[in-house]
């Protein structure tokens, strides 16, 4: 197991937003966080960045317990957060997007370097000297997945990637979310509120509801249940 979630609960000020969350992610698997908006699933994602700190319980990564761990070096141990709305410069062009982060997160050692980025993405590759801002949705969620997984990643966490996304740009990005986790053995965990889509890709589910996760189980087992009156 990679990533351990054992018995955490998190939350904000004097509210408890998550409790009692328990799963894993294996090396090279897809596991879909899903729910209603508000059940606590980017709280989730931000407790294992530590951005949030947790209340109880444990964040486990690689059989180590996080505990208090800066964020910065859960990145450099291979944690990697997109978030929703992006994540790039977009003030910066394509080019120095990826030489920013390709220079933070190493390049010697890097599993993925930037011309692995611009091979994946072949539009990055033609618009490197455009101001990021400018381009297309669809073209910014690619350099955020570019950015992602820059690097040595070994846990990739998704935070509604599909935002705003055509439905053909969608399926060409989760595509290619499988190929380099399959590639690679990087796990992924991945919120998404296009429900299809992300139990297409995942390899497991696990649903939230008020902070609480309802089921756990195979995606074709989640389409069997009663569980889509949590969406």
């Amino acid at each position: 197991m990679i990533l351990e979630l054992a018995g955490v609960a998190a939350g904000y000020g004097s509210k408890t937003v998550v409790s009692d969350l328990s799963f894993g992610v294996e090396p090279g698997q897809i596991v879909a966080l899903l729910g209603h908006n508000g059940a606590g699933k980017t709280t989730t994602l931000k407790t294992v960045m530590g951005l949030i700190a947790p209340r109880a319980g444990e964040v486990r990564f690689d059989g180590q317990a996080l505990g208090r761990m800066p964020v910065a070096e859960r990145v450099a141990r291979g944690i990697r957060l997109l978030p929703e709305g992006r994540g790039i410069f977009p003030d910066l062009t394509v080019a120095e997007n990826i030489d920013v982060v390709a220079a933070r997160t190493g390049a010697q050692g890097a599993m993925l370097k930037p011309a692995d980025v611009y091979a994946l993405f072949p539009v990055l590759d033609e618009r490197r000297a455009t101001r990021s801002g400018s381009m297309s949705g669809g073209q910014q969620q690619m350099l955020a997945f570019g950015l992602a997984i820059l690097g040595t990643p070994r846990c990739l966490m998704l935070d509604e990637p599909s935002i705003g996304l055509q439905p053909n740009l969608v399926e060409r990005l989760f595509g290619q979310v499988r190929d380099v986790c399959r590639a690679h053995g990087m796990a992924a965990l991945l919120v998404e509120q296009n429900v299809a889509a992300a139990m297409g890709l995942a390899d497991r589910v696990v649903i939230m509801n008020n902070g609480r996760i309802v089921f756990e189980g195979l995606p074709e087992e989640a389409r069997a249940s009663n569980v889509w009156h949590y969406f």
